[in-house]
Protein backbone atom coordinates (compact mmCIF):
# COMPACT_ATOMS: atom_id res chain seq x y z
CA UNK A 1 0.00 0.00 0.00
CA UNK A 2 1.31 3.49 -0.49
CA UNK A 3 3.44 5.14 2.62
CA UNK A 4 2.19 7.78 4.30
CA UNK A 5 5.52 10.28 4.84
CA UNK A 6 5.91 12.95 7.48
CA UNK A 7 7.62 15.87 5.61
CA UNK A 8 10.29 16.74 8.29
CA UNK A 9 10.70 12.84 9.88
CA UNK A 10 10.76 11.35 6.36
CA UNK A 11 13.11 13.34 4.32
CA UNK A 12 15.45 11.40 3.48
CA UNK A 13 12.82 8.94 2.04
CA UNK A 14 11.13 12.01 0.05
CA UNK A 15 14.89 12.70 -1.67
CA UNK A 16 15.12 9.20 -2.39
CA UNK A 17 11.77 9.21 -4.36
CA UNK A 18 12.47 12.32 -6.14
CA UNK A 19 16.17 10.83 -6.96
CA UNK A 20 14.55 8.16 -8.35
CA UNK A 21 12.27 10.30 -10.66
CA UNK A 22 14.78 12.16 -11.96
CA UNK A 23 16.39 11.00 -15.31
CA UNK A 24 19.90 10.10 -14.65
CA UNK A 25 22.45 11.71 -16.49
CA UNK A 26 25.65 10.35 -14.76
CA UNK A 27 24.13 6.80 -16.13
CA UNK A 28 23.42 8.13 -19.68
CA UNK A 29 27.25 9.09 -19.94
CA UNK A 30 29.13 6.63 -17.60
CA UNK A 31 30.31 2.79 -18.85
CA UNK A 32 28.17 -0.11 -17.47
CA UNK A 33 25.04 -0.43 -15.61
CA UNK A 34 21.62 -1.94 -17.55
CA UNK A 35 20.68 1.61 -18.77
CA UNK A 36 24.00 1.62 -20.83
CA UNK A 37 23.22 -2.41 -22.26
CA UNK A 38 20.09 -1.71 -23.52
CA UNK A 39 21.28 1.33 -25.21
CA UNK A 40 23.63 -0.33 -26.66
CA UNK A 41 21.28 -3.41 -28.21
CA UNK A 42 19.40 -0.16 -29.62
CA UNK A 43 22.13 1.40 -30.87
CA UNK A 44 22.47 -2.16 -32.76
CA UNK A 45 19.06 -2.10 -34.07
CA UNK A 46 19.23 1.40 -35.37
CA UNK A 47 22.31 0.71 -37.30
CA UNK A 48 20.61 -2.85 -38.86
CA UNK A 49 17.33 -0.35 -39.70
CA UNK A 50 19.58 2.19 -41.62
CA UNK A 51 21.74 -0.48 -42.92
CA UNK A 52 19.12 -2.82 -44.41
CA UNK A 53 16.17 -0.84 -44.49
CA UNK A 54 12.70 -3.13 -44.98
CA UNK A 55 14.59 -6.17 -44.63
CA UNK A 56 15.82 -5.32 -40.93
CA UNK A 57 11.92 -4.19 -40.17
CA UNK A 58 10.35 -7.65 -41.31
CA UNK A 59 12.96 -9.33 -39.04
CA UNK A 60 12.15 -6.87 -36.12
CA UNK A 61 8.46 -7.73 -36.04
CA UNK A 62 8.84 -11.47 -36.91
CA UNK A 63 10.92 -11.78 -33.93
CA UNK A 64 8.94 -9.13 -31.30
CA UNK A 65 5.39 -8.60 -32.68
CA UNK A 66 4.19 -11.82 -35.33
CA UNK A 67 6.25 -14.06 -36.39
CA UNK A 68 3.68 -14.80 -39.38
CA UNK A 69 3.58 -11.70 -40.41
CA UNK A 70 3.64 -10.79 -44.39
CA UNK A 71 5.59 -8.20 -45.29
CA UNK A 72 2.83 -7.43 -47.68
CA UNK A 73 1.19 -5.82 -45.06
CA UNK A 74 3.60 -3.28 -43.76
CA UNK A 75 1.05 -0.42 -44.90
CA UNK A 76 -2.11 -0.32 -43.37
CA UNK A 77 -4.65 0.84 -46.39
CA UNK A 78 -7.18 3.01 -46.28
CA UNK A 79 -9.35 0.50 -46.63
CA UNK A 80 -8.30 -1.35 -43.87
CA UNK A 81 -8.62 2.05 -41.75
CA UNK A 82 -12.13 2.02 -42.92
CA UNK A 83 -13.31 -1.69 -42.88
CA UNK A 84 -11.76 -1.24 -39.24
CA UNK A 85 -14.04 1.52 -37.94
CA UNK A 86 -17.13 -0.02 -39.63
CA UNK A 87 -16.74 -3.13 -36.89
CA UNK A 88 -16.57 -0.29 -34.15
CA UNK A 89 -19.59 0.35 -32.10
CA UNK A 90 -21.05 3.33 -32.80
CA UNK A 91 -20.81 4.04 -29.11
CA UNK A 92 -16.84 4.48 -29.32
CA UNK A 93 -16.89 5.95 -32.74
CA UNK A 94 -18.99 8.81 -31.47
CA UNK A 95 -16.09 9.12 -28.49
CA UNK A 96 -13.51 8.92 -30.85
CA UNK A 97 -15.11 12.04 -32.99
CA UNK A 98 -16.24 13.66 -29.97
CA UNK A 99 -12.16 13.25 -28.72
CA UNK A 100 -10.95 14.53 -32.09
CA UNK A 101 -13.68 17.40 -32.14
CA UNK A 102 -12.36 18.92 -28.87
CA UNK A 103 -9.04 18.67 -29.09
CA UNK A 104 -9.16 19.76 -32.43
CA UNK A 105 -10.85 23.00 -31.12
CA UNK A 106 -8.10 23.62 -28.12
CA UNK A 107 -5.12 23.40 -30.74
CA UNK A 108 -6.86 25.39 -33.08
CA UNK A 109 -7.79 28.20 -30.12
CA UNK A 110 -3.87 28.49 -29.08
CA UNK A 111 -2.34 28.27 -32.68
CA UNK A 112 0.60 31.01 -32.33
CA UNK A 113 0.32 34.15 -33.91
CA UNK A 114 2.71 35.88 -36.26
CA UNK A 115 4.44 38.88 -34.86
CA UNK A 116 5.72 41.89 -36.74
CA UNK A 117 6.50 45.46 -35.40
CA UNK A 118 8.15 48.69 -36.86
CA UNK A 119 11.29 48.68 -34.08
CA UNK A 120 12.61 51.78 -35.01
CA UNK A 121 12.66 53.64 -38.41
CA UNK A 122 14.20 51.92 -41.12
CA UNK A 123 13.93 48.20 -39.40
CA UNK A 124 11.02 46.10 -39.28
CA UNK A 125 11.36 43.05 -36.87
CA UNK A 126 8.65 40.31 -36.83
CA UNK A 127 8.79 36.69 -35.49
CA UNK A 128 6.93 33.83 -38.30
CA UNK A 129 5.75 29.60 -37.57
CA UNK A 130 5.94 27.71 -40.24
CA UNK A 131 5.09 24.05 -40.08
CA UNK A 132 7.47 20.91 -40.38
CA UNK A 133 7.11 19.22 -44.02
CA UNK A 134 6.99 15.98 -42.30
CA UNK A 135 6.40 14.09 -38.87
CA UNK A 136 6.36 10.61 -37.36
CA UNK A 137 4.19 9.23 -34.81
CA UNK A 138 4.21 6.65 -32.80
CA UNK A 139 1.87 4.71 -31.30
CA UNK A 140 2.38 2.14 -28.83
CA UNK A 141 0.50 -1.00 -29.32
CA UNK A 142 0.74 -4.76 -28.08
CA UNK A 143 -2.06 -5.96 -25.99
CA UNK A 144 -3.43 -2.83 -25.35
CA UNK A 145 -5.04 0.12 -27.46
CA UNK A 146 -3.88 3.56 -27.66
CA UNK A 147 -6.57 5.45 -30.36
CA UNK A 148 -5.84 8.61 -27.73
CA UNK A 149 -2.36 8.76 -28.02
CA UNK A 150 -3.15 8.80 -32.20
CA UNK A 151 -5.54 11.45 -31.57
CA UNK A 152 -3.60 13.35 -29.44
CA UNK A 153 -0.72 13.35 -31.72
CA UNK A 154 -1.71 13.64 -35.19
CA UNK A 155 -4.08 16.19 -34.14
CA UNK A 156 -1.80 18.69 -33.51
CA UNK A 157 0.29 18.55 -36.53
CA UNK A 158 -2.31 18.24 -38.42
CA UNK A 159 -3.67 21.83 -37.15
CA UNK A 160 -0.14 23.18 -37.27
CA UNK A 161 -0.36 22.17 -41.24
CA UNK A 162 2.03 19.66 -41.59
CA UNK A 163 2.05 18.48 -45.49
CA UNK A 164 2.75 14.76 -44.75
CA UNK A 165 1.97 12.76 -40.85
CA UNK A 166 3.61 9.36 -40.86
CA UNK A 167 2.13 6.67 -37.79
CA UNK A 168 3.48 3.64 -36.80
CA UNK A 169 2.58 1.28 -34.53
CA UNK A 170 3.48 -2.33 -33.15
CA UNK A 171 2.08 -5.21 -35.71
CA UNK A 172 -0.70 -7.28 -33.29
CA UNK A 173 0.38 -10.79 -32.41
CA UNK A 174 -3.05 -10.57 -31.24
CA UNK A 175 -4.74 -9.55 -34.43
CA UNK A 176 -5.10 -5.61 -35.87
CA UNK A 177 -5.78 -3.11 -33.46
CA UNK A 178 -9.14 -1.77 -34.68
CA UNK A 179 -9.70 0.99 -32.67
CA UNK A 180 -6.31 2.82 -33.61
CA UNK A 181 -7.12 2.15 -37.28
CA UNK A 182 -10.42 3.23 -36.80
CA UNK A 183 -9.24 6.54 -35.25
CA UNK A 184 -6.97 7.17 -38.52
CA UNK A 185 -9.73 6.86 -40.57
CA UNK A 186 -11.66 9.56 -38.57
CA UNK A 187 -8.51 11.32 -38.80
CA UNK A 188 -8.14 11.03 -42.17
CA UNK A 189 -4.66 9.48 -41.95
CA UNK A 190 -3.17 8.71 -45.69
CA UNK A 191 0.72 6.61 -44.33
CA UNK A 192 0.55 4.12 -41.50
CA UNK A 193 3.07 1.36 -40.74
CA UNK A 194 2.83 -2.00 -38.52
CA UNK A 195 6.13 -1.49 -37.13
CA UNK A 196 6.69 -0.38 -33.88
CA UNK A 197 9.56 -0.74 -31.05
CA UNK A 198 13.14 0.74 -32.02
CA UNK A 199 12.28 -0.41 -35.65
CA UNK A 200 9.94 2.50 -36.34
CA UNK A 201 12.12 4.93 -34.91
CA UNK A 202 14.64 3.73 -37.10
CA UNK A 203 12.60 4.07 -39.70
CA UNK A 204 11.26 7.30 -39.16
CA UNK A 205 14.85 8.44 -38.71
CA UNK A 206 16.64 6.94 -41.41
CA UNK A 207 14.03 6.27 -43.80
CA UNK A 208 13.73 2.79 -45.92
CA UNK A 209 12.43 0.91 -48.95
CA UNK A 210 8.78 1.38 -47.58
CA UNK A 211 9.64 4.56 -45.23
CA UNK A 212 10.66 7.77 -46.35
CA UNK A 213 12.41 9.60 -43.21
CA UNK A 214 10.34 12.23 -41.24
CA UNK A 215 11.73 15.29 -39.91
CA UNK A 216 10.65 14.74 -36.32
CA UNK A 217 9.31 11.90 -34.69
CA UNK A 218 6.73 12.18 -31.55
CA UNK A 219 4.86 9.61 -29.33
CA UNK A 220 5.36 7.76 -25.73
CA UNK A 221 6.69 4.19 -25.78
CA UNK A 222 8.92 2.01 -23.13
CA UNK A 223 12.71 2.67 -22.71
CA UNK A 224 14.05 1.39 -25.73
CA UNK A 225 11.74 3.39 -27.95
CA UNK A 226 13.00 6.41 -25.57
CA UNK A 227 16.50 5.32 -25.84
CA UNK A 228 16.07 5.29 -29.84
CA UNK A 229 14.56 8.48 -29.81
CA UNK A 230 17.37 9.84 -27.83
CA UNK A 231 20.45 8.24 -30.45
CA UNK A 232 18.82 10.02 -33.47
CA UNK A 233 17.96 13.18 -31.75
CA UNK A 234 19.82 15.60 -33.50
CA UNK A 235 19.55 14.05 -36.80
CA UNK A 236 15.81 14.61 -36.55
CA UNK A 237 13.88 16.37 -33.93
CA UNK A 238 11.91 14.72 -31.22
CA UNK A 239 9.51 15.73 -28.90
CA UNK A 240 11.41 14.60 -25.21
CA UNK A 241 12.22 11.33 -23.38
CA UNK A 242 8.64 9.96 -21.87
CA UNK A 243 8.60 7.96 -18.69
CA UNK A 244 5.92 6.09 -16.94
CA UNK A 245 2.94 8.11 -16.37
CA UNK A 246 2.87 10.54 -13.21
CA UNK A 247 0.31 12.40 -10.95
CA UNK A 248 0.83 14.79 -8.12
CA UNK A 249 -2.06 15.79 -6.32
CA UNK A 250 -2.52 18.92 -4.29
CA UNK A 251 -5.09 18.83 -1.16
CA UNK A 252 -6.73 20.36 1.55
CA UNK A 253 -9.57 19.49 3.90
CA UNK A 254 -12.13 20.65 0.94
CA UNK A 255 -11.53 17.54 -1.06
CA UNK A 256 -12.89 14.59 -1.45
CA UNK A 257 -11.06 11.78 -0.09
CA UNK A 258 -12.89 9.13 -2.61
CA UNK A 259 -11.96 11.76 -5.37
CA UNK A 260 -8.21 11.72 -4.90
CA UNK A 261 -8.02 8.09 -4.31
CA UNK A 262 -9.54 7.88 -7.77
CA UNK A 263 -6.93 9.66 -9.20
CA UNK A 264 -4.10 8.24 -7.84
CA UNK A 265 -5.63 4.44 -8.69
CA UNK A 266 -6.04 5.87 -12.63
CA UNK A 267 -2.65 6.65 -12.95
CA UNK A 268 -1.39 3.69 -10.62
CA UNK A 269 -3.17 1.59 -13.28
CA UNK A 270 -0.44 2.41 -16.08
CA UNK A 271 2.06 -0.29 -15.07
CA UNK A 272 4.31 1.37 -13.97
CA UNK A 273 2.95 4.45 -12.40
CA UNK A 274 4.00 7.30 -9.73
CA UNK A 275 1.57 8.62 -7.73
CA UNK A 276 2.10 11.48 -5.06
CA UNK A 277 -0.18 13.63 -2.94
CA UNK A 278 0.66 16.26 -1.37
CA UNK A 279 -1.35 17.53 2.12
CA UNK A 280 -1.42 19.58 5.12
CA UNK A 281 -3.67 17.43 6.75
CA UNK A 282 -3.05 14.14 8.73
CA UNK A 283 -6.66 13.21 8.70
CA UNK A 284 -6.82 13.80 4.83
CA UNK A 285 -3.38 11.25 4.19
CA UNK A 286 -5.63 8.73 6.49
CA UNK A 287 -9.32 8.46 4.79
CA UNK A 288 -7.44 8.71 1.25
CA UNK A 289 -5.67 5.53 1.88
CA UNK A 290 -8.93 4.28 3.50
CA UNK A 291 -10.52 5.48 -0.02
CA UNK A 292 -8.06 3.48 -1.94
CA UNK A 293 -8.21 0.32 -0.15
CA UNK A 294 -12.37 0.62 -0.53
CA UNK A 295 -11.45 1.07 -4.30
CA UNK A 296 -8.52 -1.08 -5.23
CA UNK A 297 -10.81 -4.06 -4.24
CA UNK A 298 -12.73 -3.09 -7.57
CA UNK A 299 -10.49 -2.65 -10.10
CA UNK A 300 -9.29 -4.95 -12.93
CA UNK A 301 -5.38 -3.85 -12.49
CA UNK A 302 -5.20 -4.52 -8.81
CA UNK A 303 -1.99 -6.71 -8.68
CA UNK A 304 0.17 -3.43 -11.17
CA UNK A 305 -1.72 -0.81 -8.86
CA UNK A 306 -0.54 -2.20 -5.90
CA UNK A 307 3.58 -2.60 -7.16
CA UNK A 308 2.82 1.11 -7.99
CA UNK A 309 1.53 2.85 -4.96
CA UNK A 310 4.15 0.56 -2.90
CA UNK A 311 6.93 1.36 -5.27
CA UNK A 312 7.30 4.96 -6.98
CA UNK A 313 4.42 6.44 -4.67
CA UNK A 314 3.56 8.20 -1.73
CA UNK A 315 1.55 10.58 0.43
CA UNK A 316 3.48 13.49 1.86
CA UNK A 317 2.16 15.61 5.01
CA UNK A 318 3.49 18.89 4.60
CA UNK A 319 3.96 21.77 7.30
CA UNK A 320 2.45 24.57 4.92
CA UNK A 321 1.71 25.18 2.16
CA UNK A 322 4.96 26.86 1.02
CA UNK A 323 6.49 23.72 1.42
CA UNK A 324 3.85 21.77 -0.38
CA UNK A 325 4.68 24.34 -2.93
CA UNK A 326 8.09 23.40 -2.75
CA UNK A 327 7.88 19.68 -3.33
CA UNK A 328 5.44 19.94 -5.97
CA UNK A 329 7.87 22.41 -8.17
CA UNK A 330 10.87 19.48 -7.22
CA UNK A 331 8.52 16.69 -8.41
CA UNK A 332 7.49 18.81 -11.37
CA UNK A 333 5.33 15.77 -12.58
CA UNK A 334 3.27 15.22 -15.80
CA UNK A 335 0.21 15.57 -14.40
CA UNK A 336 -0.66 17.94 -11.32
CA UNK A 337 -4.38 17.83 -9.82
CA UNK A 338 -5.46 20.67 -7.35
CA UNK A 339 -8.38 19.77 -5.50
CA UNK A 340 -8.20 22.87 -2.83
CA UNK A 341 -10.38 25.69 -1.67
CA UNK A 342 -8.47 28.01 -3.54
CA UNK A 343 -7.34 27.14 -6.97
CA UNK A 344 -6.40 30.36 -8.51
CA UNK A 345 -3.75 31.10 -5.23
CA UNK A 346 -2.48 27.67 -6.12
CA UNK A 347 -1.98 27.85 -9.88
CA UNK A 348 0.52 30.83 -9.47
CA UNK A 349 2.09 28.36 -6.47
CA UNK A 350 2.82 25.33 -9.44
CA UNK A 351 5.22 26.69 -11.80
CA UNK A 352 6.68 22.90 -13.26
CA UNK A 353 4.22 20.65 -14.09
CA UNK A 354 2.98 18.98 -17.59
CA UNK A 355 -0.49 20.09 -17.57
CA UNK A 356 -2.83 21.32 -14.04
CA UNK A 357 -6.62 19.77 -13.66
CA UNK A 358 -8.33 22.58 -11.27
CA UNK A 359 -11.20 21.62 -9.29
CA UNK A 360 -12.43 18.43 -7.36
CA UNK A 361 -14.52 17.45 -10.72
CA UNK A 362 -11.36 17.59 -13.02
CA UNK A 363 -10.03 14.38 -13.57
CA UNK A 364 -6.59 13.25 -15.04
CA UNK A 365 -8.67 11.27 -17.25
CA UNK A 366 -10.24 14.28 -18.85
CA UNK A 367 -7.32 14.97 -20.15
CA UNK A 368 -6.46 11.75 -21.48
CA UNK A 369 -9.45 11.73 -23.75
CA UNK A 370 -11.61 14.59 -24.62
CA UNK A 371 -10.59 17.78 -22.73
CA UNK A 372 -8.19 19.23 -25.31
CA UNK A 373 -4.88 19.54 -24.10
CA UNK A 374 -2.66 17.05 -25.60
CA UNK A 375 -1.77 13.92 -22.75
CA UNK A 376 1.66 13.53 -23.91
CA UNK A 377 3.71 15.25 -21.56
CA UNK A 378 6.93 15.29 -19.62
CA UNK A 379 8.22 12.90 -17.23
CA UNK A 380 10.71 12.70 -14.76
CA UNK A 381 10.81 15.87 -13.79
CA UNK A 382 11.60 17.17 -17.14
CA UNK A 383 8.24 19.77 -16.71
CA UNK A 384 11.15 21.88 -15.09
CA UNK A 385 12.13 22.85 -18.55
CA UNK A 386 9.81 20.93 -21.32
CA UNK A 387 6.37 20.99 -22.46
CA UNK A 388 3.54 18.67 -23.31
CA UNK A 389 2.78 18.22 -27.15
CA UNK A 390 0.87 20.80 -28.96
CA UNK A 391 0.95 22.87 -32.40
CA UNK A 392 4.09 24.55 -31.62
CA UNK A 393 6.04 21.01 -31.09
CA UNK A 394 5.03 20.71 -35.29
CA UNK A 395 5.89 24.19 -36.46
CA UNK A 396 9.64 26.38 -36.51
CA UNK A 397 10.14 29.89 -35.13
CA UNK A 398 11.84 31.99 -37.74
CA UNK A 399 13.19 35.30 -36.83
CA UNK A 400 12.75 38.53 -39.72
CA UNK A 401 15.08 41.03 -39.98
CA UNK A 402 14.10 43.84 -42.45
CA UNK A 403 16.86 46.79 -43.07
CA UNK A 404 15.97 50.16 -44.78
CA UNK A 405 19.33 52.39 -45.84
CA UNK A 406 18.46 54.69 -42.81
CA UNK A 407 18.15 51.72 -40.56
CA UNK A 408 21.53 49.94 -41.10
CA UNK A 409 23.08 53.81 -40.85
CA UNK A 410 21.88 53.97 -37.46
CA UNK A 411 22.72 50.43 -36.12
CA UNK A 412 25.96 50.44 -38.62
CA UNK A 413 28.61 52.11 -36.21
CA UNK A 414 28.03 49.32 -33.37
CA UNK A 415 27.82 46.20 -35.74
CA UNK A 416 31.28 47.51 -37.20
CA UNK A 417 32.23 47.91 -33.75
CA UNK A 418 31.35 44.53 -32.48
CA UNK A 419 32.09 42.98 -35.30
CA UNK A 420 35.88 44.23 -35.34
CA UNK A 421 36.53 43.79 -31.55
CA UNK A 422 35.77 39.62 -32.50
CA UNK A 423 38.57 39.73 -34.82
CA UNK A 424 35.55 39.36 -37.94
CA UNK A 425 36.39 41.85 -40.01
CA UNK A 426 34.29 40.80 -43.55
CA UNK A 427 31.32 41.01 -41.12
CA UNK A 428 31.98 44.57 -40.42
CA UNK A 429 33.35 45.25 -44.10
CA UNK A 430 29.66 43.88 -45.19
CA UNK A 431 28.00 46.69 -43.59
CA UNK A 432 30.67 49.21 -44.56
CA UNK A 433 30.25 48.46 -48.22
CA UNK A 434 26.32 49.21 -47.65
CA UNK A 435 26.50 52.52 -45.77
CA UNK A 436 29.12 53.85 -48.02
CA UNK A 437 26.19 53.96 -50.88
Amino acid sequence: MIPIWNETRDRGSIERLLGRLRLDVRALLLDGGELQRENENVRKILIDVATRGDAALIDIIHRFDDPAFDPKRLRVTKDEMRDAASRVSKDLIAAIRRSITQVREYQTQILPKQVSYSARPGVTLGLRHTPLDSAGVYVPGGKASYPSSLIMLAIPAQVAGVKRIVVCSPAGKYGDNDLVYAAAHELGIDEFYRVGGVGAIGALACGTESIRPVDKILGPGNSYVQLAKRLVSGAVGVDGFLGPSEILVVADETCAPEFVAADLLAQAEHDPGRCILLTRFPDVAKRVVGAIESQLRERGRSSAIEKALANDSAIIVCESDERIAEWANQFAAEHVNLQVEDPNAWLEKIRHAGAIFVGNFAPVAAGDYVSGPSHCLPTNTTARFGGGVSVYEFMKRTGIAWYEANGLAEDGPSIIALANAEGLDAHAASVVIRTKR
